[in-house]
């Protein structure tokens, strides 16, 4: 009799799993960082707002700052302060709390087609984090490599409202 408990478990794990999700509703891998990855988009303020996100989502320090230093130089004022507050970051930690406030402002314009709002309720201790992303996989520069696909993408109809206000 002792000796059945471990079978019961496993036939419970079993049955409990069911059926697996379809696998195009598996997100794909994770990619390995890649600097160039936005080279053949335009420069300007979102390509560099992106190379910033997908620096963070990498966990790529070095390179979230000079992104975050990129943009600070592009020309619109009321981005240059909190860009330059992510690039003078002294850990990625606090370049993240940065890169929040920036894309609350990003999300408060109109935005380019290609561009979505994504969202992580776990985010800076359950407050929650939205960010901008291109369409795909969700790539969360909050956690990033720990939680890579935490969050996801909010109804277009939805980005101009706070979850706050939902």
């Amino acid at each position: 009799m002792k000796h059945r408990w471990p079978a019961t478990l496993i036939v419970a794990l079993l049955l409990g799993c069911g059926d697996a999700p379809p696998d195009d509703d598996l997100p794909g891998p994770p990619q390995p960082f890649d600097a160039q990855r936005f080279a053949t988009m335009e420069p300007g303020l979102y390509r560099s707002y992106l190379q910033l996100q997908d620096a963070l989502a990498h966990d790529e320090f070095a390179a979230a700052r000079m992104a975050a230093t990129t943009l600070a130089g592009e020309p619109h004022d009321d981005l240059s302060r909190l860009a330059q507050a992510a690039a003078d970051a002294s850990d990625i930690t606090a370049l993240r709390e940065a890169f929040r406030l920036l894309s609350e402002m990003l999300i408060a314009r109109e935005l380019p087609a290609d561009m979505r709002v994504a969202y992580c309720p776990m985010a800076f201790h359950f407050e929650g984090g939205r960010w901008l992303q291109l369409n795909g996989d969700i790539e969360n520069p909050y956690y990033g490599a720990a939680m890579l696909r935490c969050g996801a993408l909010e109804d277009p109809a939805d980005s101009s409202a706070t979850h706050e206000e939902r």
